[in-house]
């Protein structure tokens, strides 16, 4: 078994790909709601929310294995970063307001008021499982969010988002 101050490197190896996976489908799921069979519209309040989140986090809870702690805590870190992206639209109209079923869409305040506390909610949710982690989990979190970040900024064609970048590190430096 081979460690590093006590780390061993093959289980923090499995964790980084556990965390950077459930990452990369947070960063997704969002936008699950864009298929029909769902009957909910896009940015629906239902999917842009720690609602998924929260129920993955409780099964985790439930759960012996090893990996869904890492991987619910990337989940929630990647829907955060998604959120992140979407309290940022061109403009605060249409597809852009969050989506409540059978009321409609919300205005600009209460969409902005919703994005920002459910992204607030998935940051603390991620980075709660650092003390069990240490730094292994803290560089894990910060490399994947890093590197979905930088993505995030490539498929937007942006050439630097100031906003989404500076919610994120805002939040999870206070979580901390």
């Amino acid at each position: 078994m081979l460690e590093i101050a006590g780390l061993d490197l093959l289980t923090v190896a499995i964790g980084f790909a556990c965390f950077a996976l459930g990452a990369w489908l947070g960063t997704l799921f969002p936008d699950i709601d864009r298929f029909r069979f769902l009957r909910l519209r896009h940015r629906s309040v239902v999917t842009h929310s720690f609602l998924v989140p929260a129920l993955l986090w409780a099964g985790s809870a439930l759960s012996s294995v090893d990996w869904a702690g890492w991987f619910v805590p990337g989940f929630a870190a990647g829907v955060a970063l998604h959120l992140a992206f979407d309290l940022f639209p061109g403009k605060w109209r249409g597809f852009a307001l969050i989506d409540v079923p059978k009321l409609g869409r919300c205005t600009r305040s209460v969409s902005t008021l919703l994005l920002f506390s459910n992204l607030f909610v998935c940051v603390i949710m991620s980075v709660s499982f650092f003390p069990e982690h240490g730094p292994a989990g803290v560089l894990a979190y910060a490399a994947t969010l890093a590197a979905f970040y930088a993505y995030g900024v490539w498929a937007k064609k942006e050439h630097f988002a100031a906003g989404p970048l500076m919610t994120i590190l805002t939040l999870g430096g206070d979580a901390l």
